[in-house]
């Protein structure tokens, strides 16, 4: 059995992912390596007992991991496919390495075909569109039923590196990344007063599903959005009919300020707090890490509000231990003062130098 474990991240974030997935491991008591080259997209991860890579996939799930996209067990990578006739060398590979795993009535999610996310992958990913047929219509003609969501399937995927050479990889639905290429299709909307507020639209799919999505998000809960000029953050909560307190020196998108869910105060973000308690309080503050880290610490200490998202900027080049280091002073605080809650950590893919955080009390 030659597997590993396959990440995808974004182009330049191969390192950071790569030292994220080695602790997670160690902490597992697996030991392994990782193959990671910069602007890749992707890292690789191989355990030195090749039985344990399993293992580790069953255990994992992409919610434990802050810098990676998608996670699949996957083969090595095969080279030097034919022009034609390509479905039948990777079918024959997919069985060879996968049917220890795959259900016996041969049922599978889904098939992705994709490619990397870097500029110089583009035109694979037109290559992969081209070949979703040929391949579904194989899969088919051996006896597999794709797409009955009702099984415990799997979701094969192919990464092609190029049109002669892809991994073959499997994917546990449930536990990894739900879209093609792990990454969300967000469309902007015309009348957004900024790209920013994809960002916080994706942190409400990625950490919320579609029940929870309605509770949290329904309309009569309040919110207040601290750095929110000109308002793409706050443009999310007013069209679920919610109401913000927008806090910033700067200006306000004038539509947004029509609506009437929108009180706009004048004052430093850092400074400012609720007369009372609000339901959400969302952050995009252009500021040191740690800084906003404190400043969520105090609102969460002080019951503020229930849920929070914010980013934490990281222009440095140690992200990863940035982001650990931040974190660390939230929960050591909250567990200090005995409070209940959730912490999630996530870059998004509307993230550039930046991670996204889910903290909610209770």
């Amino acid at each position: 059995m030659n597997l590993s474990l396959l990440f995808y991240c974004r182009a330049g974030f191969e390192n950071d992912c790569a030292s994220e997935i080695m602790e997670y491991a160690s902490a597992k008591n697996i030991e392994g390596f990782v193959k990671a080259k910069i602007n890749t997209a992707h890292v690789l991860f191989q355990a030195h007992n090749p039985q344990e890579i399993v293992t580790l996939w069953n255990d994992l799930q992409l919610n434990d991991l802050v810098f990676a996209r998608q996670v699949l067990l996957t083969s090595q990578l095969y080279s030097d496919l034919p022009e034609k006739n390509r479905t039948i060398p990777i079918f024959k590979a997919f069985e060879e390495n996968f049917s220890f795993i795959i259900n016996e009535k041969k049922y599978l999610d889904d098939l992705f075909i994709e490619a990397l996310d870097t500029d110089e992958h583009k035109e694979v990913l037109t290559f992969c569109k081209k070949f979703t047929s040929p391949m579904l219509s194989e899969l088919r003609k051996k006896g597999y039923v794709i797409g009955d969501k009702n099984q415990r399937a799997l979701r094969l995927h192919l990464l092609f590196l190029t049109g002669q050479s892809c991994y073959i990889a499997l994917c546990a639905p449930k536990k990894a990344s739900q879209w093609f290429m792990g990454i969300p299709r967000l469309k902007f909307p015309n009348d957004a007063p900024s790209r920013s507020t994809l960002k916080l639209e994706e942190a409400f799919f990625v950490f919320f599903n579609e029940s929870e999505r309605e509770l949290r998000l329904k309309q009569g809960v309040t919110a207040v959005d601290l750095g929110s000029s000109p308002g793409g953050w706050t443009y999310q909560f007013v069209r679920r009919d919610i109401y913000v307190i927008a806090v910033d020196n700067g200006e306000m998108n004038s539509a947004l300020m029509k609506t009437g869910l929108v009180e706009h105060l004048k004052e430093d973000g850092f400074k400012y707090r609720p007369k009372k308690p609000v339901d959400w309080m969302v952050c995009d503050m252009v500021e040191k890490p740690k800084r906003i880290a404190e400043l969520i610490t105090e609102w969460a200490v002080r019951k503020l509000a229930k849920d929070f998202i914010f980013n934490l900027k990281l222009p440095m080049k140690k992200k990863h231990l940035e982001v650990k280091e931040c974190l660390n002073i939230i929960t050591q605080e909250l567990n200090l003062e005995g409070l209940s809650y959730k912490l999630k950590c996530k870059h998004l893919y509307h993230d550039r130098d930046e991670v996204t955080v889910w903290l909610s009390l209770g």
